[in-house]
């Protein structure tokens, strides 16, 4: 009885690193083309996580094409004004 407990804990432990290695190799990606920044790739393990990669870094590319231009970081508005439209980012 034991042995079998201890085979049927090993053959679910098996089975969650083949479910969950798998889920690792499907992973998703968000891919943005703009006309100021170039083309994002986000990458996630999900769409949703996915997303969350490209508007980061969406946000990240014009901050630093903001700083190479004006030599400063953005103001308030600016800011808010790039995080809106990184959020609204299209996955295509």
């Amino acid at each position: 009885m034991t042995k079998n407990l201890m085979f049927l804990a090993a053959l679910s432990v098996l089975t969650l690193g083949v479910s969950v290695s798998a889920q690792a190799k499907e992973a998703s990606t968000c891919k943005v083309s703009t006309n100021d920044i170039g083309t994002i790739v986000g990458k996630g393990r999900s769409p949703s996580a996915a997303f969350e990669d490209a508007a980061t870094k969406c946000f990240e590319r014009r901050e630093q094409l903001h700083r190479m231009k004006k030599g400063q970081s953005f103001d308030e508005d600016t800011g808010l004004a790039v995080i809106d439209s990184c959020a609204n980012i299209k996955c295509g």
